[in-house]
């Protein structure tokens, strides 16, 4: 129902006051009424005409009837500039009090407006990035030489250094201190190397019970077999280690490499050394290729490499602390120096190429072993300048 316009809102009408009156800004004409509700008219006036150049933002509304977050759109008159979302005037016992209602929905028109601003935001992108995108092409156009990867990353890859890891068995009483070659598989995994694990293809001097700390008398075992149960199975003999085809070698300790990788649990400074070991720690040497070593396993370079500089922890077992401290007196006996370090350290004989750490020589908690280890771990990969 229509009915003419009122001279001012809330005066002169039938309605009640606390029904009241709706002022829209719908597209109804100028001075039209409708009812809003039981018992109230809704009244509709002429929009607010927006800046004719611009479009209007989108803004947030707050219930407090102020739109946030929304600036006029730059060029446009301020004070002719409005929130897009209209407010409704509710006339109360003879006053207007403004109100907000939630916003209607996007309308097609600034649908098709959004669509063309981010195709418009997106084409410029790509034009930005051409030159990039042209780079990272599988298959350059015609008469264009693709950029080397350096382009990409500042500097050309190195390639991982390729390190032999030998063991002696399996168990820190006759064979490869577990802990130690796990420490340095990690280790050297951290540090991106590629690692072959060998190991000789012997019998063991012995098999110790672990629970015991007693031998097996009756009992024998393969050293290259049960160097594979750390290994995963991908071991090969020692035989078929050559330094020309590896960066670096390591030797981790346990009483294996006293007892089946040489004779020096037995014989001290007159042991003998396995004759691969000894055959690649020389050839490893004469290539100038370092070597790392740890626990009791320095002994091994001592033999073998006359004057080499080596560590095996402290010269005084200090209450306990350094129960093998007197391998430090062997290591003399065999022509070699003696440089006493700490658990965590590892010693460099820079003339030599070879690097050392105590490990399991001095009774102490695992990650101090751990550390050690990855200190002579590092070492060897920076000698391998790779």
């Amino acid at each position: 129902m229509r009915r003419g316009p009122p001279q001012r809102p809330g005066a002169g009408r039938r309605d009640s006051p606390a029904a009241g009156l709706e002022l829209d800004a719908g597209p109804r004409g100028p001075g039209s009424y409708r009812r809003a509700g039981p018992g109230a008219l809704m009244a509709t006036a002429q929009p607010r005409p927006s800046p004719p150049t611009r479009p209007r933002g989108l803004g947030l509304i707050l219930s407090d009837g102020n739109c946030a977050g929304v600036a006029p759109p730059t060029g446009s008159p301020a004070r002719g500039w409005a929130c897009p979302r209209a407010p409704l005037a509710t006339a109360q016992a003879g006053s207007a009090q403004a109100r907000w209602r939630r916003p209607d929905p996007v309308t097609p028109a600034v649908l098709t407006a959004m669509a063309a601003a981010r195709a418009l935001g997106l084409s410029r992108l790509a034009a930005a990035s051409a030159p990039l995108s042209g780079r990272l092409r599988p298959h350059p156009p015609r008469g264009r030489t693709p950029l080397p990867r350096a382009a990409l990353h500042g500097s050309a890859p190195r390639p991982a250094a390729r390190v032999a890891l030998v063991l002696s068995g399996c168990g820190v009483y006759d064979g490869t201190e577990i802990h130690e070659a796990s420490a340095i598989l990690v280790h050297l995994s951290r540090g991106g190397a590629e690692v072959q694990i060998f190991a000789p293809d012997v019998p063991q001097m012995h098999v110790i019970d672990h629970t015991k700390g007693q031998p097996s008398e009756s009992e024998t075992r393969n050293v290259l077999t049960e160097s594979a149960r750390i290994a995963r199975g991908k071991i090969a003999d020692l035989a078929t280690l050559s330094a020309a085809n590896h960066d670096a070698a390591i030797f981790p300790g346990g009483f294996g490499a006293a007892k089946n990788l040489s004779t020096f649990a037995v014989d001290g400074k007159d042991c003998r050394v396995n004759r691969d070991v000894e055959r690649v720690l020389k050839e490893f040497h004469a290539a100038r290729k370092p070597v790392g070593l740890c626990c009791i396993a320095p002994v091994l370079a001592a033999k073998v490499l006359r004057g080499v500089e080596v560590t095996v922890g402290h010269e005084q077992e200090e209450g306990g602390k350094w129960p093998y401290a007197g391998t430090a007196e062997a290591i003399k006996a065999l022509g070699a120096k003696h440089c006493v370090k700490g658990v965590a350290e590892a010693h460099v004989d820079l003339k030599n190429k070879v690097v050392t750490t105590p490990a399991f020589m001095c009774e102490t908690a695992l990650h101090h072993i751990y550390d050690g280890i990855g200190a002579m771990v590092k070492k060897v990969l920076e000698l391998t300048g790779k």
